[in-house]
Protein backbone atom coordinates (compact mmCIF):
# COMPACT_ATOMS: atom_id res chain seq x y z
CA UNK A 1 0.00 0.00 0.00
CA UNK A 2 1.48 3.33 -0.94
CA UNK A 3 1.98 6.19 1.51
CA UNK A 4 -0.58 8.19 -0.43
CA UNK A 5 -3.30 5.58 0.15
CA UNK A 6 -2.43 5.24 3.83
CA UNK A 7 -2.63 9.01 4.25
CA UNK A 8 -6.04 8.99 2.58
CA UNK A 9 -7.31 6.24 4.89
CA UNK A 10 -6.32 8.20 7.97
CA UNK A 11 -7.73 11.48 6.67
CA UNK A 12 -11.31 10.37 7.41
CA UNK A 13 -11.69 9.17 11.01
CA UNK A 14 -14.28 6.51 11.82
CA UNK A 15 -15.56 8.65 14.71
CA UNK A 16 -15.56 12.39 14.40
CA UNK A 17 -15.89 14.45 17.57
CA UNK A 18 -19.26 15.74 16.36
CA UNK A 19 -20.68 12.23 16.02
CA UNK A 20 -19.99 11.25 19.64
CA UNK A 21 -22.59 12.21 22.23
CA UNK A 22 -22.27 12.45 26.00
CA UNK A 23 -24.50 10.50 28.38
CA UNK A 24 -26.18 13.79 29.31
CA UNK A 25 -27.13 14.53 25.69
CA UNK A 26 -28.39 10.98 25.16
CA UNK A 27 -30.45 11.22 28.35
CA UNK A 28 -32.05 14.47 27.20
CA UNK A 29 -32.89 12.99 23.79
CA UNK A 30 -34.39 9.81 25.31
CA UNK A 31 -36.19 11.62 28.13
CA UNK A 32 -34.47 9.59 30.85
CA UNK A 33 -31.88 10.31 33.52
CA UNK A 34 -28.17 10.34 32.83
CA UNK A 35 -27.82 7.54 35.40
CA UNK A 36 -30.25 5.37 33.38
CA UNK A 37 -28.13 5.90 30.26
CA UNK A 38 -24.92 5.02 32.11
CA UNK A 39 -26.50 1.92 33.69
CA UNK A 40 -27.78 0.65 30.35
CA UNK A 41 -24.47 1.37 28.64
CA UNK A 42 -22.44 -0.60 31.17
CA UNK A 43 -24.47 -3.32 32.90
CA UNK A 44 -28.26 -3.36 32.47
CA UNK A 45 -30.51 -4.55 29.68
CA UNK A 46 -31.47 -3.36 27.20
CA UNK A 47 -27.88 -2.44 26.40
CA UNK A 48 -27.06 0.86 24.71
CA UNK A 49 -23.91 0.56 22.55
CA UNK A 50 -21.14 2.72 23.99
CA UNK A 51 -17.65 3.91 23.09
CA UNK A 52 -15.43 3.79 26.17
CA UNK A 53 -12.56 6.27 26.27
CA UNK A 54 -10.88 5.41 29.55
CA UNK A 55 -13.52 6.22 32.13
CA UNK A 56 -15.50 8.38 29.69
CA UNK A 57 -18.60 7.05 27.95
CA UNK A 58 -19.53 8.39 24.53
CA UNK A 59 -22.31 7.38 22.18
CA UNK A 60 -22.64 7.40 18.40
CA UNK A 61 -25.82 8.99 17.06
CA UNK A 62 -26.32 6.02 14.72
CA UNK A 63 -26.19 3.59 17.67
CA UNK A 64 -28.80 5.57 19.60
CA UNK A 65 -31.11 5.64 16.56
CA UNK A 66 -30.67 1.88 16.06
CA UNK A 67 -31.30 1.28 19.76
CA UNK A 68 -34.60 3.17 19.54
CA UNK A 69 -35.67 1.35 16.37
CA UNK A 70 -34.86 -2.05 17.85
CA UNK A 71 -36.93 -1.30 20.95
CA UNK A 72 -40.10 -0.04 19.33
CA UNK A 73 -43.03 -1.82 20.89
CA UNK A 74 -45.97 -3.37 19.03
CA UNK A 75 -48.23 -0.90 20.82
CA UNK A 76 -46.53 2.10 19.25
CA UNK A 77 -46.70 0.45 15.81
CA UNK A 78 -50.42 -0.19 16.32
CA UNK A 79 -51.03 3.43 17.31
CA UNK A 80 -49.29 4.72 14.20
CA UNK A 81 -51.13 2.25 11.97
CA UNK A 82 -54.54 2.98 13.58
CA UNK A 83 -54.11 6.74 13.32
CA UNK A 84 -53.70 6.63 9.52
Amino acid sequence: MSARVIHHLHAQPVFSEQSLLTAQVVAERLGVSERWVRDHATRRNPRIPVVKLGSLLRFRQEDIENFLISHLSCTSSKIVRDSV
